[in-house]
């Protein structure tokens, strides 16, 4: 790993806390890890695989070292909210952003 991915790696967590929010994510017939940092995303423009845009979404982002797993089903929840993971849309080993409904 370089200089500079251990430099990200190391902001992650202060990038979270600036412009996150805590939230319980759920596995699917799993555990419920408690107070996770998440970034709320709205409007996310996907492209198709043949670079046309697909729509707007709502994803939010999690650290991997906090949500090791995702998959379709689980959920994040924060105090009057539900969010259900459709699909993981990115995962660079240090974040991973998921398409939420």
């Amino acid at each position: 790993m370089s200089a500079f991915d251990d430099d990200v790696r190391n902001d992650i967590a202060s990038i979270f806390q600036d412009a996150g929010f805590l939230a319980d994510y759920q596995i699917t017939g799993g555990a419920v890890l408690l107070d996770k940092l998440m970034v709320l995303e709205r409007n996310w423009e996907p492209y198709s695989d043949d670079q046309q845009l697909a729509g707007r979404i709502n994803t939010i982002s999690v650290m991997v070292a906090d949500v090791p797993s995702s998959k379709q089903g689980d959920t994040i929840q924060v105090p009057g909210k539900t969010w259900i993971v459709e699909e993981i849309i990115e995962d660079d080993g240090h974040v991973r952003r998921l398409w939420v409904t």
